[in-house]
């Protein structure tokens, strides 16, 4: 399968959607995947679905924190 065919299906397939509070749930999923194919791949390849999980990670944490900042921010304005 080419590139542009996974995006498509990683956009498109019907996955549950965690509650935005529990997204590190999605990168443990996402490690014990990647923990059954790992002796198939080189230390290369390997590093590579490593540093996506990474890139990830940071791109969740960035979302959860403009989140809670939106929430608690629009509060305290409030309150």
């Amino acid at each position: 399968m080419q590139r542009d065919e996974l995006l498509a299906l990683m956009i498109s397939v019907s996955a549950p959607a965690p509650r935005l509070d529990e997204w590190d749930r999605v990168l443990s999923l996402y490690a014990g995947y990647l923990e059954g194919v790992a002796p198939k791949l080189s230390e290369k390849e390997l590093g590579n679905f490593i540093g996506a999980g990474a890139m990830f990670y940071r791109t969740l944490c960035q979302a959860d924190s403009y989140r809670q900042e939106s929430v608690w921010g629009r509060r305290k304005k409030e309150g």
